[in-house]
């Protein structure tokens, strides 16, 4: 009698395509299929009030690449598996002001006036698709400044049905609904405990630091505050980037706002886990039938799993460290920029026929990838300082770790000296008076970080960022913390800083 064959399949590590671009995910969280960024989805604490069903209002405020677009997009994948009916409405400042030109006056009342009005008129236009009427003049759909005060305490879809209800002479019903159109609407109606979700991503893109966008991003959440408390079933999330939020400071009401944020900051452990969960989960939906896909576990096999992508030790500097280490590194702490991380060394490993992905491969994308971390720097930034290209440009060919002195005499000599201290920007919205001004700036943008020059460990890491300690560099007391300076090592192949 033959012998039944028990031998288990496994993944063969050979077959695993390195360069496929589904093995790290989407460097766009919003672009990705939501059942894909579901599968490798990390949670975080500062995330329960903005997956909070129950929460009407929440800020997930964050620096780029850092997963707000990814959270919003969990959100909305979260909502259509309920049983319950929702109206998910999507928003950005361009579709807002498609709807209706936002004013260019630097007034906060006319301001944040103008965001009520054309949020509601958004959500006339979803509730027109969803029951097939097109709303053919943007006025109508508007909803008169005046009006809004009767909104409160009732059901906005209830509300802004009614409203377009008694206009149908106006509406142009679209030819192939017109039949079920007036019925739909009917139907509609009598449903009115409908909650609607307004999704805004990016309230902050294309941001200048001048006083009427101050002033247009800060009344967009004292007037989300606002609507939240007029009217009921309304629940609103929105993203804006950390930098942004900061040159808000001043904005009236925007202090009662900050109850409402959730910032989004990656600890070591939760930025392994999302490299290790995107490994896996490619491998369930590419090998379904294999052994790692039906019995390794995150919690079990974590070692394991990035070894089939990776080698299982690197080098770095005089230590041989899993490669989780370098990659959390040269990401900054980022998920977008370790699937960008991920996915140039993965291209660069099958260029060079390797089968598993080395320090030699991310070694040598590290000319194009510090070249994208230099441009997002500059885009995420210079509004804040206007010459940061030069500011930074002035580390070029230098080394790359400083004393504070040394930092401070780097500044001087190779920029400001050269400059002129008349012809400096301002520095997050203030005049120069010195130059840790410009040190503290650097390390605030992540350009620089503070090196424990100890040996590292969990509670004291290798580099010491401005969300851990954003007091250092703003007194003569305690500049450094005893640490010195580095600058982040993304930036250093391209800037030849040795």
């Amino acid at each position: 009698m033959a012998k039944k064959n028990t031998r288990k399949r496994h993944v063969s590590k050979s077959i695993i395509d390195l360069s496929d671009p589904e093995l790290f995910g989407n460097d766009a969280g919003e672009d990705e299929k939501p059942e894909i960024l579901a599968s490798y989805f990390v949670n975080q604490l500062s995330f329960d009030r903005f997956l909070d069903r129950q929460a009407s209002f929440s800020i997930a405020r964050a620096r780029k690449g850092m997963g707000k677009s990814a959270l919003l997009k969990k959100l909305e994948y979260d909502l259509k598996r309920t049983h319950q009916r929702v109206l998910v409405v999507h928003a950005t400042p361009v579709t807002l002001a498609a709807i209706a030109e936002p004013p260019s006056i630097d007034d906060h009342v006319l301001l944040e006036n103008y965001w009520k009005q054309a949020i509601c008129a958004l959500i006339n236009v979803e509730i027109g698709r969803s029951i097939g009427f097109a709303l053919s003049d943007t006025e109508i759909s508007m909803v008169e400044a005046s009006e809004l005060a009767g909104f409160k305490g009732k059901n906005i879809v209830g509300s802004l049905v009614a409203r377009l209800s008694g206009k149908l002479g106006p509406i142009e019903i679209e030819a192939q609904g017109t039949p079920k159109a007036i019925p739909a609407l009917q139907r509609f109606m009598e449903d009115h405990g409908q909650a609607v979700w307004l999704l805004l991503d990016d309230i902050d893109s294309r941001f200048v630091n001048t006083p009427l966008n101050h002033t247009r991003v800060a009344t967009f959440f004292s007037a989300c505050r606002s609507l939240i408390n007029e009217v009921s079933d309304l629940y609103i999330r929105a993203t804006v980037r950390t930098d942004v939020w900061a040159n808000l400071t001043h904005a009236e009401d925007l202090d009662k706002c900050e109850q409402y944020v959730a910032d989004i900051r990656w600890t070591a452990n939760q930025q392994d886990t999302i490299l290790t969960k995107k490994i896996i989960a490619y491998v369930q939906r590419k090998f379904p039938q294999s052994h790692e896909a039906k019995t390794w576990t995150i919690e079990k096999n974590a070692s394991e799993i990035v070894s089939l992508a990776f080698l299982k030790r690197m080098s770095w500097g005089d230590h041989s460290v899993p490669p989780y280490h370098p990659i959390r590194i040269l990401s900054a702490g980022r998920p977008r920029w370790m699937s960008q991380l991920c996915r140039l060394a993965g291209n660069q490993a099958k260029a060079n026929g390797e089968s598993h992905i080395g320090i030699q491969q991310i070694n040598q994308v590290m000319g194009i990838y510090g070249r994208s971390r230099l441009d997002d720097l500059y885009k995420e930034h210079n509004h804040q300082y206007g010459d940061l290209k030069g500011l930074v440009e002035a580390f070029s060919g230098g080394p790359r770790r400083y004393t504070t002195e040394q930092l401070l005499d780097k500044i001087l000599h190779d920029y400001s000296g050269r400059v002129g201290v008349r012809n400096l920007p301002l520095i997050d919205g203030y005049p120069y008076k010195e130059l840790y001004q410009l040190a503290h700036f650097l390390f605030k943008c992540g350009f620089i970080a503070g090196h424990n020059s100890q040996k590292p460990t969990l509670a004291v890491p290798e580099f010491v960022t401005f969300e851990q300690r954003p007091e250092l560099l703003t007194t003569r007391i305690n500049p450094d913390d005893g640490m010195m300076w580095e600058i982040q090592p993304s930036y250093r192949q391209v800037l030849r800083i040795h």
